[in-house]
């Protein structure tokens, strides 16, 4: 995910505050187009389960992802309170 700046990932060009899904691989390249950049870059094993992706919601159905929204706009999306 590109936090900040624009980059190029192995030759393709992502902007920023865009998320890529990247292939199998033991090497990266990663390079900044415009100057600074910053990438969040997260790996893991494939779920063997449906993935629907909103934003920043993750869900295992569009129903789900729909229900996270309402919930969002509701102020009732965090089960749990943060104290900080």
């Amino acid at each position: 995910f590109t936090l900040l700046g624009n980059v190029s990932v192995e030759g393709e060009y992502i902007e920023e505050k865009t998320a890529a899904k990247l292939s199998n691989g033991d090497k990266l390249r990663i390079r900044a187009e415009d100057g600074k950049a910053q990438v969040l870059f997260m790996s893991s094993k494939k779920l063997e389960e449906s993935v629907v992706w909103g934003g920043p919601i993750v869900m295992n159905t569009r129903d789900e992802l729909l229900e996270a929204f309402d919930e969002l706009d509701n102020g009732t999306f965090l089960k749990e309170k943060i104290d900080y």
